[in-house]
């Protein structure tokens, strides 16, 4: 069974992706989410950071939390 706490940050994810919450709005699962899915997808902590309307360093950070390494943009 899932718990109701992680669909409740998967649904506050989903709707950050879609631009209708912003970073500050999440709980900190739900921001982990978005970073770990947005990471997933080949998303610099820049891009993550636009996307979420959080800072770089926030994103790097939790990025770094979660174990993930960094993606470079190629030049």
């Amino acid at each position: 069974m899932i718990c109701a706490a992680v669909h409740a940050d998967a649904e506050q994810a989903r709707r950050c992706l879609s631009g209708e919450l912003v970073a500050e709005e999440l709980s900190t699962s739900a921001r982990e989410l978005v970073v770990a899915w947005l990471h997933a997808r080949g998303c610099t902590d820049v891009q993550i950071a636009e996307r979420c309307r959080m800072t770089t360093y926030t994103a790097g950070r939790i990025r770094s939390r979660l174990g993930l390494p960094s993606h470079r943009v190629s030049s």
